[in-house]
């Protein structure tokens, strides 16, 4: 299967509707380089070289690359995606071949190569979750001088930066969004389990990733975490994957539908 980032690199690079690359036309992006994290330092950097640029140059060299920026995160967490389900497929062939004792009422796990890597590859899954939101939207990194940073607070045009704005939300009132505790948690404090428990098998011969609850709120420690249902990090990491995609393939159809008139392909 052709993986969906070489569909989108394709969609932004040499897109259908545009004579050029979606974000390559300054019309898109706000020309005010002093909006930007890092616009006096790239005109410092600049300057050593011996060239200078005038703001809206500054402005333009700080936003056009946003969009790709995202694609490229979403592009993470499909390659996580990708070795989840490799990891589950090969752990339904450990247990075809050396049998399902959970048949017998017997709980039943593997921990093997597999298991430790579908551990590792859900963790990655939800760092890149976080890092797509944040291509997106985020606080500045250092300064308090600057507004929000991210695609959307770069779009100059108001339509398309309103459309933009109401994928993002879904995109944040969705798992995604939801799981940014849990997210937050493995990446500062832990894995949810360590990578060598394993997996669950049920009787059937299902595989499970057992993960907690989405905590509602943010918690510093595998004990203030809940168990109350079979959540299954195979299922939710299925569940967090289509999100992603769902919003690239929006996004990049706003851009599209935004391309400047200037640069519009004619339909013969």
């Amino acid at each position: 299967m052709r993986p969906r980032f070489s569909d989108w690199f394709q969609r932004v690079n040499f897109p259908s509707t545009s004579k050029v690359g979606l974000g390559f036309a300054g019309e898109y992006w706000n020309a005010r380089p002093e909006l930007y994290e890092g616009w006096k330092q790239l005109r410092e950097r600049l300057a050593a070289l011996g060239r200078k640029k005038t703001k809206r140059e500054l402005a333009y060299d700080l936003a056009h690359h946003l969009l790709e920026d995202v694609i490229v995160a979403a592009g993470g967490a499909e390659r996580a995606i990708t070795r989840l389900r490799a990891s589950h497929t090969e752990l339904l062939r450990v247990v075809a071949e050396h049998g399902n004792q959970a048949e017998q009422g017997i709980p039943f796990g593997i921990s093997d190569t597999a298991s430790i890597d579908a551990w590792y590859a859900f963790a990655d899954l939800l760092s890149w979750s976080r890092i797509v939101i944040e291509r997106v939207d985020r606080q500045p990194a250092k300064s308090k001088n600057f507004g929000r940073q991210g695609l959307l607070h770069a779009i100059k045009p108001k339509r398309l930066r309103s459309r933009c704005g109401r994928l993002f939300d879904t995109l944040k009132d969705g798992p995604v969004g939801k799981s940014r505790p849990l997210i937050n948690f493995v990446l500062h404090s832990a894995l949810v389990r360590h990578p060598v428990t394993g997996v669950n098998v049920g009787v059937s011969g299902e595989i499970s990733l057992p993960i907690p609850d989405l905590p509602g709120s943010s918690v510093s420690h595998w004990y203030l975490l809940t168990w109350t249902g079979d959540q299954d990090g195979f299922a939710f990491g299925e569940t967090l994957w289509s999100s992603i995609e769902s919003f690239v393939d929006q996004l990049l159809a706003a851009f599209e539908d935004a391309t400047p008139k200037r640069l519009r392909k004619r339909v013969s």
